[in-house]
């Protein structure tokens, strides 16, 4: 689905009202999920990092002003969302884990590095996705930095952590700390045992310089217990004695 053009009627469980201002130059239409900026102003929701959803529009507001020269009420609740597709489509299994905003009306499975929580998943029928939306503060990603890994492909290095709770790998980055030589560098990231599918980031050779910075987009495999043991391993064909220094973008689950 895309964005709203008009007000919907959001179908909804419970809830509590409440009011706030909002954003400047910004359309809320009714039914559309409503979430706080940085500053504290409502928007609709959207792809994109810092939102705290609070709850669903009941009014459509046009604030073609400053910030907070108009307020909407909004309500808290457990509210009905359009399901994604493909890998970003939540099913029954998905059922207690977190909804990852993908616009006013749409929700997905994957924060994919790019999203903001919606709220928990209650319930997944064959026309909704059931969130609960205001009632708690949703669970916020945080870093978690493993430390500085071998690039050097003969030393064929490992650094690990224990979770000391459930959650799931966002995104991987990869800081270069000294260029590489003989070949490319691969940082593959795993639960346990199981590699986590597109948890690979490569470091390139060529032109390679300290302060490089590389990136991965966890797809699937990404979601670890309290208790797992999470590894990232070095691998590829440099030979530089040089490292690299792995951050994990995570979010716990509720």
């Amino acid at each position: 689905m895309t964005a709203l053009t008009q007000g919907r009627n959001a179908p909804r469980i419970a809830g509590g009202s409440f009011n706030g201002p909002v954003a400047a130059a910004t359309t809320c239409f009714e039914g559309g999920l409503a979430c706080r900026d940085a500053a504290g102003n409502l928007v609709p929701g959207s792809t994109a990092l810092g939102l705290t959803a609070v709850g669903v529009f009941m009014d459509r507001a046009v604030n073609a002003g400053a910030a907070a020269a108009l307020t909407v009420d909004y309500d808290a609740g457990v509210f009905g969302f359009e399901n994604s597709a493909g890998a970003d489509a939540i099913t029954k299994a998905d059922i207690g884990e977190l909804a990852w905003i993908v616009d006013d009306q749409t929700v997905a499975k994957r924060q994919a590095g790019t999203r903001s929580a919606a709220g928990q998943i209650v319930n997944v029928d064959a026309q909704w996705v059931w969130v609960a939306v205001g009632w708690t503060p949703p669970a916020r990603a945080q870093a978690i930095t493993f430390g500085a890994l071998s690039n050097k492909a003969a030393d064929a290095a490992v650094l690990r952590w224990v979770a000391p709770f459930a959650g799931t790998i966002s995104k991987g980055f990869t800081v270069l700390n000294a260029a590489l030589a003989g070949g490319d560098a691969t940082l593959t990231l795993k639960i346990g045992a199981t590699a986590v599918t597109d948890g690979v980031m490569t470091v390139t050779q060529a032109s390679s310089a300290a302060g490089d910075v590389d990136t991965c987009v966890p797809s699937a495999a990404a979601t670890f217990a309290a208790g797992d043991v999470l590894s990232v391993t070095g691998g590829g064909a440099s030979t530089a004695t040089s490292t690299s220094t792995v951050v994990l973008l995570v979010t716990p689950h509720a």
